[in-house]
């Protein structure tokens, strides 16, 4: 290769490291903007363009941008793989399971079949979000409520609608007047469980509603779900919290890191469960984008996977929690 295509090959390298420095330093910060998101959320596949900046710096002959381009490599590699891969979760030893199914329906199009028969099988509370009046009959028409007969179900025509169903009695906990979010709170009166857990379905608005920058309201509501979790917090200890759903934010962006304080922990990040994107599932493509979540405080996410629900376009979570034990249940 002669001098002049190495100095277009090692420019390029140079623009692709600088690049993932970039998202790097996105990541770090609040999202203010929509340049700001899209970037952000692109990380999780910036270790690829790092990857190809370093080889071509390598095909440049150029051996300190190699170098710089090897540590670029590290570092993006290590951020994603410490929050997918690496579980940091420690067993609780005196614990019951709280299996739970956290599911965004699509404006209520969910197959009720394959929801109902997922749950019977593997969950014990049914976290939905874009709950629908209609989605309702037909979950009930699926036989939802004979494994399923406590319920919290708060429908709505739009995308606001928000739900719990369970096989144990709730008792509603009130969560303030929701902005920019929807949530459904209950205590689950699970009987081997030491303090009745708090449960919450939760659905941020999207940052890019109805295809506009809506970057403001999206701040607006995770700041709000924010005081929500505090005031769960405080007003539940010691027991347990699960708050599942769809927070339309990725572990790339600072808000949602910025949700696990005063305890709470996001059930992958526990787990190590690995990369498993929810958004969107109804294309060519696998699923891109990791907006789904599960969180929780007092307790021990031991597994978390993601499932394909027919007729919406968010992959389901399935996690199970485990929760302090009654001494008197052992």
């Amino acid at each position: 290769m002669t001098r002049r295509p190495r100095l277009t090959v090692a420019l390029l390298a140079v623009a692709a490291s600088l690049f993932c420095v970039l998202a790097l330093i996105l990541r770090a910060r609040p999202i203010t903007n929509l340049v700001s998101l899209i970037v952000a959320v692109g990380s999780p596949f910036v270790p690829l363009l790092a990857l190809t900046g370093l080889a071509l710096a390598v095909v440049s002959r150029r051996v300190w941008l190699s170098v710089g381009a090897l540590s670029v490599v590290v570092t993006t590699v290590a951020v994603q793989a410490g929050w997918y891969y690496i579980g940091s979760a420690a067993d609780l030893p005196q614990h019951t399971d709280v299996r739970v199914l956290s599911s965004n329906l699509r404006l209520g199009q969910a197959d009720p079949s394959t929801l109902v028969g997922l749950a019977e099988d593997k969950a014990d509370v049914i976290a939905v979000s874009e709950l629908t009046a209609g989605a309702i009959e037909r979950f009930e028409g699926a036989g939802i409520d004979e494994a399923f007969p406590h319920s919290m179900l708060i429908p709505s025509p739009g995308a606001g609608g928000i739900g719990l169903w369970s096989r144990y009695p709730l008792i509603a906990v009130p969560s303030g007047k929701p902005q920019n979010y929807a949530i459904a709170a209950a205590r689950v009166q699970i009987p081997a469980a030491r303090f009745d857990p708090l449960v919450a379905s939760v659905h941020v608005g999207s940052p890019v509603a109805s295809d506009r920058d809506a970057v403001a309201e999206w701040r607006i509501g995770v700041a709000a779900i924010k005081t929500t979790m505090t005031a769960f917090a405080v007003g539940t200890d010691p027991a347990a919290v699960i708050v599942a759903g769809d927070f339309n934010s990725t572990p790339d962006e600072r808000q949602y890191r910025d949700l696990l304080t005063n305890g709470y922990r996001d059930a992958v990040e526990q787990t190590g469960a690995g990369f498993s994107p929810t958004f969107p599932s109804r294309t060519w493509h696998p699923p891109l984008l990791t907006i789904d979540h599960v969180l929780t405080r007092n307790a021990a996410a031991s597994s978390i996977r993601t499932v394909y629900i027919p007729g919406s376009d968010h992959r389901a979570l399935l996690a199970t929690i485990q929760v302090p034990l009654d001494p008197a249940a052992s």
